[in-house]
């Protein structure tokens, strides 16, 4: 009989071989290197396996826990990821059960959400779904050339430093919207280069130095095979970070540097504009674990909104979700499809139609949510 339970440290050694089968080649940096808050021995594990009669690992999710910061809210997360099953045990319902067991433990932990990597059925049929709406910039040679020259040019562009960790880090922690990382934590995950390996690509990383202070940077991928790039991560005053995202073209001969882009980050956008640029969701997909956690963990963010006097969202006995509040507002039945999309968006050409009573919610979201496959991609 299959046995569902968190794995010990010693089992995670037997999970990074699995991850490794599954996810890498020969070439690629193994995933117990690249992702240290899931396989690091300095980590509290709280991942899930499926343990054959044999005892062996048959299947595993790995589970990390987030803070994200909006504003002042603080919103309890969880990312699933590295979901991988031996061949030999494939097809034999266990991934569903850890997924089961995974939504449970996070859900009694307090977490209000749950971040997947990815969207195949396995994830919707339990309630995860699309979300977010990103845009794609793809900014070549000539359209950097002119960004550069019509840019207002202050202090320095130059590769990053182990001296400028702390300006980083402090330019990061600053922006509305973001996963929460201490200094040793934000360290980890920029030498990890996660997101770059699994895009095969090398990282490098630009700040913006003016009087002797960092005031914004930018992760920078570089493929591995082509004249290409990808932001992975950015941050800082969105005039400098829009020049930094045109040196790294020009510094690194780039022929087209891809440039992920949420829609909060409206001055971004506002600088972009002339770029070309496709839209998109969020990469993977969302559980909501509790409507009562999420609403409260989101109070302080909604008291900025339009009034939300006694917003309240209940599960129902048929597994929809009911959205009321004291305001007049009348009561609104979701599914789970539908009340992501009300409360974080949801773009591209498969978007809901939503109950007519849910436009009178629509005042008070989307939620704005940082870019899930930067930094922190799990």
């Amino acid at each position: 009989m299959v046995q569902i339970r968190r794995l010990t440290d010693a089992e995670m050694k037997e999970a990074v071989r699995l991850s490794d089968a599954t996810f890498r080649d020969g070439n690629q940096t193994s995933m117990g290197r690249i992702f240290p808050f899931l396989f690091s021995d300095a980590a509290l594990h709280l991942s899930y396996g499926a343990f054959e009669e044999d005892g062996k690992l048959a299947s595993f999710m790995g589970v990390v826990l987030w803070t994200i910061r909006i504003g002042e809210a603080a919103l309890r997360v969880a990312s699933l990821g590295s979901v991988c099953t031996e061949p030999s045990a494939r097809g034999k319902g266990y991934a569903s059960r850890l997924l089961e067991q995974v939504q449970s433990f996070t859900r009694d932990a307090g977490a209000s959400l749950l971040l997947v990597s990815g969207d195949r059925s396995l994830y919707t049929r339990a309630g995860c779904s699309l979300f977010g709406r990103i845009s794609k910039y793809r900014m070549n040679a000539l359209q950097a050339e002119s960004l550069l020259g019509n840019a207002e040019a202050i202090g320095e562009i130059r590769e990053m430093r182990p001296e400028d960790l702390f300006g980083v880090q402090e330019t990061a922690e600053a922006r509305e919207v973001r996963y929460q990382l201490g200094i040793n934590e934000f360290g980890a995950l920029l030498k990890a280069e996660a997101i770059a390996s699994v895009m095969r690509m090398s990282q490098r990383v630009l700040v913006q130095e003016s009087r002797g202070k960092v005031v914004g940077f930018a992760v920078i991928g570089l493929s591995d095979t082509q004249p290409n790039g990808a932001v992975l991560e950015f941050a800082g005053d969105s005039a400098q970070v829009v020049r930094l995202f045109a040196n790294a073209v020009d510094r690194f001969g780039l022929q087209s540097l891809e440039i992920p882009v949420p829609w909060h980050e409206k001055d971004i956008h506002a600088r972009l504009a002339a770029i070309p640029s496709s839209e998109e969701g969020q990469p993977g997909t969302v559980s909501i674990l509790s409507g009562e956690a999420l609403l409260d963990q989101l109070s302080p963010w909604l008291k900025k909104q339009e009034p939300a006097s006694g917003l309240r969202l209940e599960r129902r006995d048929n597994g929809s979700w009911r959205m009321t509040d004291s305001a007049g507002r009348p009561s609104v039945a979701l599914s789970d499809a539908e009340l992501v999309q009300l409360l974080f968006d949801r773009a591209g050409t498969d978007t809901l139609h939503l109950p007519a009573e849910a436009q009178a919610y629509q005042d008070l979201f989307p939620v704005p949510v940082p870019y899930t496959s930067g930094l922190c991609f799990v």
